[in-house]
């Protein structure tokens, strides 16, 4: 039992060793300054640390967008969740082949020359326009950001952009870009021109692409507008079920199958369905929603190719769908490119006898289809691939009448 006692009979402290042992607990928290110069700049050092690794990357992956592929990536944000306080932006980048298309993205599409319905029309900026010119390639890049919060300053974003860029890759690049507001959303076209000042052809590989751009994109425009707020991200959530592609939604809406009972579901998910109908990819009975058989690939198809649900969704006595490879034969009904419209991707619209064929196209180069009777044969197609101009054979200069 002594021994036990003993346990609890410490000796007393001193003075001096008790103030000792609560100094060690005396903290106080430093007082918060807010400092934004210093964590953009905490940011940009973070990113530039993968530099010379990544021009290396950029280098030896070629294979990537060096070679014709698209990017299919539509919601580049950091993080792809509705939820995350970073800004979300949309990044795209095509890149061609031809000096002419070349040109006329930047005579024409750029600056919106030819279209009639806007006033004041984009002016460019970047690099000197007659220095561009002189040394203007086939080879090009077209990009495409587009910021969700609409008080970004695109000019500013897409110049530290470029800047950005040029410390990864080491390029010295030519570039061009303007801003667009003839749409509800503004955004910035940017064409990087496919050689630099050191005559080095410029190449990006996927990862640069898919994966840094967008977060650098996104990470300089959380520093420049701040983080998003609750409001924002509620805002995001209420948009989520009138979205034209696939959604989280409809994830969830899947283990009910074809026939769905809306009222015990929550509110998120009524309007989802409700949506649904109003685009014809779902018929309402009272609270029972019937799903269209086709409703997974059409949303999937739309946040593939941004054109497809425009043209999906117009009234027409036939339907549209995705070609999705082997022999068709048809009339162009609507050849759609990126350099004539505000659309994402090239595609060809070929209508057959009792359907409509939407033909996504990789560099459509080809002029005047419209009314043409065409035939396409192609192993491609779906949402993996894009067919080619030589995919596509003019059989006739005059429509024939169709019926299959």
């Amino acid at each position: 039992m002594a021994d036990i006692k003993s346990i609890f009979n410490h000796p007393k402290r001193t003075e001096e060793k008790s103030q000792k042992e609560e100094q060690l607990y005396d903290w106080q928290r430093p007082a918060y300054k807010k400092d934004d110069v210093g964590n953009l700049n905490r940011i940009l050092k973070n990113l530039a640390r993968g530099t010379s690794a990544g021009r290396h990357k950029s280098e030896q992956q070629n294979h990537g967008f060096g070679y014709g592929s698209y990017d299919d990536g539509f919601h580049a944000r950091s993080d792809g969740s509705v939820n995350s306080r970073k800004q979300r932006v949309i990044f795209k980048m095509s890149l061609g082949h031809s000096l002419k298309s070349h040109k006329k993205y930047l005579e024409t599409y750029m600056p919106q020359s030819e279209k009639t319905e806007v006033a004041e029309k984009p002016e460019l900026f970047g690099t000197d326009l007659s220095e561009y010119e002189a040394n203007i390639s086939k080879e090009h890049f077209k990009c495409i950001i587009s910021p969700e919060s609409q008080n970004v300053d695109l000019r500013l974003l897409t110049a530290k952009l470029i800047e950005r860029l040029e410390n990864m890759t080491g390029y010295k690049l030519y570039w061009q870009a303007c801003i667009h507001t003839n749409t509800p959303h503004r955004h910035a076209h940017l064409a990087i021109n496919g050689t630099d000042r050191n005559g080095r052809k410029v190449r990006f590989s996927r990862e640069v692409i898919k994966t840094q751009i967008r977060n650098l994109l996104s990470d300089m425009t959380t520093a420049m507008v701040g983080e998003r707020t609750y409001e924002e991200i509620q805002a995001a959530k209420e948009k989520l079920p009138q979205s034209a592609r696939w959604t989280s939604l409809d994830d969830s809406l899947m283990q009910f199958g074809e026939t769905v009972f809306a009222t015990p579901l929550d509110q998120s998910l009524q309007n989802r369905l409700a949506y649904l109908a109003t685009v014809k990819l779902a018929k309402k009975d009272e609270a029972v929603y019937t799903l269209n058989p086709e409703w997974q690939e059409v949303l999937k198809a739309a946040g593939r190719f941004n054109s497809f649900f425009e043209e999906y969704i117009k009234p027409n006595p036939l339907p549209l769908h995705l070609y999705d490879g082997g022999s068709l034969f048809g009339v162009v009904e609507r050849s759609i490119t990126f350099d004539k419209d505000e659309s994402w991707n090239d595609a060809v619209i070929i209508r057959t006898g009792k359907a409509r064929v939407y033909v996504p196209v990789y560099q459509l180069h080809k002029e005047k289809l419209e009314g043409k009777t065409v035939r396409i044969d192609s192993s491609s197609g779906g949402l993996s691939r894009k067919i080619t101009d030589r995919n596509i054979k003019v059989i006739s200069e005059k429509s024939f009448n169709i019926e299959r």
